[in-house]
């Protein structure tokens, strides 16, 4: 039975419009005494802050924990200066993409609103659109903003809420519980003593402990699919000059290109800043040089739309290298042929899924889940939480998983790429998920059509069916690229590699060794 609920999500799941989704209409109200709970979110990251902010909204009396003390109001300003251990991701760029936005502005109005005045910034990618305008187009709209801005936010209307308390300084220990084949988990083990719940959410990011949580009270352990990324990043913060504009018209989203052994890729901030990311396989000893930051900057010089963009008179340099790795693909499965692996537990956001960090899908979808598991207990009393697990897993598992393989699959794609392979992504029968990924966007503005599939696609707005059911759709991006094509593949967008890093070692003193 659980295996038929799931396929009937994966094969109809929806898609996304600014039509409100049910949950995005919760008030306090409308919640029944039985369904009310006591909630511990472990974790205030993006996923812990969004989901006690929506839980508290609903009803739910929350108490939110975090090792780190940063429960206090401060000016967003103040939140880009200060450390934040425990996140090591936390300065590096993130996006919300249009599905994102979207649930962002209609869920917390006051929480969009406030970082929209703090200077984040909307990119309306359905300018970008041949033709006329048609309904749906007015939510491709992407989001600037830098992590820290958006806890800013978050953080400052949990603080405001009352049905949310806040423990800062808290170290999670473990989960307690009535042991047993399926335990029922009944609160969390800190360093600050042991904090009773009814429901237990795990937010604590890629780095969860909790499996081995649950495995201590008799719990079979999660089963975990892992794949590597295959890729460091080395990012950079810049701010544009005044007068200075980001070259945004000839590119489906911002500046970015596959130099055939490594890449780069732009993200737009805040307040007029943006992130150069440069990419590279792990196993580039030579290039893991580029954590310099003269080398860095050499790099983007030798590239000529990096060039630009690091211009001093284009953009100063506001952040260090600030370098990324060991990043893997991993999806955690809490449900087993018999149900949930425990009662009284879920987790969201990247402690169940996470994917490379170029998709910029972790922001997005830790919104999906904490709205969602709003819905599950909305919908299922508290009594009842095997259900409850059911139907929250139900609600996401079926989309989560189809990005989780997907982002598999293109990571594997260019990992044989710039280990020197050549793919073809200009024909369905040839790379399938590079045609799909790489090839629609290389034709995207050159068709109406197109270009809003492929911007709904990566948005996050349309299930992925949409556009890998649609062959006529397929067809006309065959017959764009070949035409786009038809004297040979462009000229890659930056220098050989040999070249790039006799520039980057001259940058840093150095010569010879191998290329």
């Amino acid at each position: 039975m659980r295996n038929a609920v799931f396929r009937s999500w994966s094969m109809s799941g929806p898609n996304y419009s600014s039509d409100v989704a049910p949950y995005l209409r919760l008030s306090a109200s409308q919640c029944y005494k039985e369904f009310l709970m006591r909630i511990v979110i472990a974790g205030a990251g993006m996923a812990g802050l969004s989901t006690a902010l929506a839980l508290g909204r609903s009803g739910h009396d929350v108490t939110l924990l975090e090792r780190n003390c940063i429960f206090r109001e401060s000016t967003w300003e103040e939140c880009l200066r200060g450390p934040r251990e425990g996140i090591a991701h936390f300065f590096q760029p993130h996006a919300f993409w249009p599905r994102g936005r979207l649930l962002l502005k209609n869920a917390f109005p006051d929480v969009y609103q406030a970082l929209l005045d703090a200077g984040a910034c909307e990119l309306h990618l359905n300018r970008k659109i041949r033709g006329e305008a048609q309904p749906g187009d007015e939510d491709l709209i992407y989001l600037g903003v830098r992590r820290p801005l958006i806890e800013w936010a978050l953080l400052r209307a949990v603080l405001r809420e009352p049905r949310i308390a806040v423990r800062g300084g808290v170290r999670v220990m473990g989960t307690l519980g009535r042991q047993g084949a399926v335990p029922v988990v009944t609160g969390l083990r800190t360093s600050e003593g042991d904090v009773q719940a009814d429901l237990v959410i795990d937010a604590l990011g890629r780095t969860s402990p909790a499996s081995s949580w649950l495995q201590a009270l008799g719990a079979t352990a999660p089963r975990t699919e892992s794949s590597p990324c295959g890729l460091v990043y080395y990012s950079r913060y810049f701010q544009l000059k005044p007068g200075a504009a980001m070259p945004m018209q000839d590119y489906l989203i911002s500046p970015r290109g596959d130099l055939g052994y490594g890449g780069f890729i732009t993200f737009l901030g805040d307040n007029r800043t943006f992130a150069i990311v440069l990419s590279i396989p792990t196993s580039d000893a030579d290039l893991k040089i580029l954590q310099h930051e003269p080398a860095f900057m050499a790099a983007c010089r030798q590239i000529p739309v990096t060039a630009g963009l690091a211009d001093p008179a284009f953009a100063e340099p506001i952040s260090r290298v600030l370098p990324m790795g060991g990043l893997l693909n991993t999806l955690c499965h809490y449900i087993g042929d018999e149900g949930p692996v425990a009662f009284g537990f879920l987790p969201i956001g990247d402690s169940l899924c996470h994917t490379n960090p170029a998709y910029a899908l972790g922001l997005t979808f830790s919104l999906i889940h904490a709205l969602e598991l709003c819905e599950a207990l909305r919908k299922v009393p508290a009594d009842d939480p095997r259900s409850q697990a059911m139907e929250y897993f139900a609600r996401i598992t079926p989309e989560m998983n189809e990005r989780y393989w997907l982002g598999c699959a293109l990571d594997a794609a260019r990992t044989r790429m710039w280990q020197g392979q050549r793919l073809d992504f200009t024909r369905r029968d040839g790379c399938h998920p590079l045609f799909l990924f790489a090839g629609a966007a290389a034709v995207a503005l050159d068709d109406g059509e197109v270009c809003r599939k492929t911007l709904r696609r990566m948005g996050v707005l349309d299930r992925l069916s949409t556009f890998d059911d649609d062959i006529v759709l397929q067809q006309r991006v065959e017959e764009l690229l070949a035409r786009k094509f038809a004297e040979g593949p462009p000229p890659r967008p930056g220098p050989p590699r040999a070249e790039l890093i006799r520039a980057v070692r001259g940058s840093m003193g150095q010569t010879g060794g191998t290329l």
